[in-house]
């Protein structure tokens, strides 16, 4: 019977608590401020990590800068992430751009623009 919540499952949750904390808070660079972790997967030899993060802004050369102010704060990153987590071995971490934030805001706007507008005192 396989284990519902592995290693690799709690090392994702960790990375993922801890790399908000130093994006919003200890990264100097402004236009990784911007950037949300939704998820992180490990792989299960714990030798890589896929951070996917969104953004609350919908221009796509914007988000190129802030996806390459991520790749280009990796090693600080992951150096910072070694000394929070102890870990025998840090994954590598690849970053990724995950939509799902975008077109559920987009998908609002779209439904809010179908729906009639409630009347007032109804």
């Amino acid at each position: 019977m396989p284990r519902s919540y592995g290693r690799n499952q709690r090392v994702a949750s960790a990375i993922m608590q801890e790399l908000a904390q130093i994006l919003q808070h200890e990264l100097k660079d402004p236009r990784v401020r911007k950037a949300t972790v939704t998820e992180v997967d490990v792989s299960p030899d714990l030798r890589n990590a896929k951070i996917y993060v969104s953004f609350l802004i919908d221009d796509k050369e914007e988000i190129k800068s802030c996806m390459q102010g991520l790749k280009n704060a990796k090693g600080f990153l992951r150096s910072t992430l070694a000394s929070r987590l102890k870990l025998r071995y840090m994954p590598d971490l690849y970053f990724e751009y995950d939509t799902l934030l975008t077109e559920g805001l987009k998908l609002d706007a779209l439904i809010a623009k179908g729906l009639p507008k409630d009347e007032e005192g109804s």
